[in-house]
């Protein structure tokens, strides 16, 4: 091979601080992220006033220029390397953690009473401040499960602690925000559940300094182990366009990263739906807090099932078929109209269920992808694979933000998300349908890439461990 691979003899063991660790890494990207995925669309639209359309078209364009900064940022972490301490990933993610928490509280400083040009710049200049920082923080985070360890078994626990810490820091944003964000409101002789925004900017304040710890016990607790030895006189060098090719070659890279647009597009994008369906459909936005438990509950029934079935099956295996009992409920959901909001979160939960391998083992078969590249290309270079797929999520996170606006302008155009008046019965229905019909196209989607595109399964990955000389 081009590069050679060792595990670090100096290293402890890999146990249950590496765990810990990364789950405290998903843990501090989520105190900002999921704040943001889950209400800088109703923040902007709602309380600010930024239009639908000039919204979606920020959205669009800013996450583009985003995507590009992956592979940017993946080339510098490959070209710079371990510093003294041999630390690749940590050291990024360390220095990076103060510059995205104050940058996400940027996000939600109250603007109603500015200008309009003002309120454009400042949702157009504070999303790329903490898209960029974001970037310099989870990209390192990304590629950091692929050096710490290489054993199968040993990636999936760190990809089930990565899904716990999205799920655990979106407990309190899920639970409590709705409280504080929404009140009735009764007006004219109407009541509606109103969004309250300026209440937003101190939490950002505190989710802030929340991540900033999560990623000091992250820096603390985890190992970097598999590290690249130079040889005697060997002269770095790296070159992104072969690895962009190299990518595009790499069928398991591209199953996951296909099946991960799908997921953002339809799936995340779906979230914004729901969070609507809430308000206008069955009239109450803080029924948002138990949508949680559509996250949740899912996770320990994967959790319970997953740890049992993983090594026997695989990681591929585990997620492909059951996301055909999801895709069967929301093709019901879709059909059957649902008045009674208890049923319909029971119902979201029984479909997430049987997703629980997309929620699950995505970051380890991600993990698995890179050691794919590597195993057919002769090359390492984990910072700039793991950051082309994170430019592509990013762009479908573009898409997916954007559209969501985009579709309810052109497909409900009577609707005004700002006016409570024309959350018209039509409308509150329109709004639920498209809350259906994206997961339902979603999971679809994800279940074709994982049958037909990606090609890890179990017997396929033992070999290729055995081939690195990394199998357990």
């Amino acid at each position: 091979m081009a590069q050679n691979q060792v595990t670090g003899a100096t290293k402890r063991p890999f146990g249950f601080r590496d765990l810990l660790g990364y789950f405290m890494g998903d843990f501090g990207c989520n105190m900002s992220f999921t704040l943001i995925s889950s209400y800088m669309f109703i923040f902007y639209t709602q309380y600010i006033g930024i239009s639908l359309t000039h919204y979606s078209i920020i959205i669009l364009i800013t996450k583009i220029f985003d995507g590009i900064n992956d592979p940017i940022i993946g080339a510098i972490v490959d070209r710079m390397g371990a510093n003294k301490k041999g630390e690749k990933f940590k050291q990024w993610i360390l220095h990076g953690s103060p510059f995205l928490a104050l940058a996400a509280t940027v996000m939600f400083i109250d603007a109603a009473n500015w200008s309009y040009p003002a309120k454009l710049a400042l949702c157009i200049g504070g999303y790329i401040l903490w898209d960029v920082t974001y970037t310099v923080v989870n990209v390192p985070y990304g590629a950091l499960s692929s050096v710490m360890t290489s054993k199968p078994s040993q990636r999936a626990a760190l990809s089930n602690a990565r899904s716990w810490g999205y799920i655990i820091a979106g407990v309190p944003l899920g639970i409590l925000i709705p409280l504080f964000a929404y009140e009735q409101v009764t007006k004219n002789g109407q009541t509606a559940s109103i969004f309250r925004g300026e209440r937003l900017f101190p939490i950002a304040v505190i989710l802030g300094i929340v991540s900033i710890i999560a990623f000091a016990l992250l820096y603390l607790n985890t190992e970097e182990r598999i590290q690249h030895v130079q040889t005697e006189g060997e002269e770095v060098k790296f070159n992104y366009f072969e690895t962009l090719k190299a990518f595009f070659r790499n069928r398991a890279i591209l199953g996951i990263a296909l099946a991960s647009i799908a997921q953002i597009l339809f799936i995340l994008g779906g979230t914004q739906l729901h969070q609507l369906t809430y308000q206008m459909y069955f009239g109450d936005g803080t029924l948002s807090s138990y949508s949680i438990l559509t996250q949740i509950i899912p996770l320990f029934v994967g959790t319970a099932l997953g740890g049992t079935l993983v090594g026997k099956l695989g990681k591929k295996e585990l997620s492909t078929w059951p996301l055909i009992g999801s895709i069967a409920v929301y093709a019901f959901l879709y059909l059957v109209e649902i008045k009674n909001p208890i049923l319909w979160i029971a119902m979201q939960i029984i479909a997430n269920s049987f997703a629980f391998g997309l929620t699950i083992y995505t970051w380890g078969m991600v993990a698995d992808a890179i050691d794919y590249q590597e195993w057919k290309s002769g090359i390492r270079n984990e910072g700039s694979v793991y950051a082309t797929y994170s430019m592509l999520r990013k762009v479908a996170q573009g898409f997916g933000q954007s559209f969501v606006p985009a579709a309810i302008a052109i497909m409900i155009p009577t609707l005004d998300v700002k006016d409570a008046a024309t959350w018209t019965a039509e409308n509150s229905l329109a709004i639920r349908d498209m809350a259906t019909l994206f997961p339902l196209i979603g999971y679809t989607l994800v279940f074709l890439c994982f049958k037909f595109i990606f090609n890890l399964d179990r017997k396929t990955v033992a070999e290729m461990q055995v081939a690195l000389g990394r199998d357990e």
